[in-house]
């Protein structure tokens, strides 16, 4: 004995399958395979331009020095530079594990 499924869809189309001999039995439904999950975006650092000023010799060559530091760890005695209208940039935002 064989077996046909008709199906009618919203818009009204018929669709009609045929199959094999009726056993009685159910076929097993296939999962879908999951799909992966998409890449984390990677987190973003920000590091600030920052400033130790030497204030043993003035006179001194150098009397400051500069450096890049993530904004949350600035060691002590470092400052950040906050430029407002300097043309140098002070602040920099890179995925975690780049350095400026």
């Amino acid at each position: 004995m064989s077996w046909a499924v008709i199906e009618v869809d919203g818009n009204g189309v018929r669709e009609t399958r045929r199959g094999g001999t009726l056993t009685g039995k159910t076929e097993p439904e296939t999962m879908p395979e999951p799909e992966p999950e998409p890449e984390p975006k990677p987190k973003l650092v920000t590091w600030r331009r920052c400033v130790q000023l030497n204030p043993v010799d003035s006179r001194s060559k150098f009397p400051f020095f500069v450096a890049w530091y993530p904004s949350g760890d600035i060691p002590e005695h470092w400052y950040p530079v906050e430029a407002q209208s300097e043309p140098i940039e002070t602040v920099k935002q890179l995925p975690e594990g780049q350095e400026p």
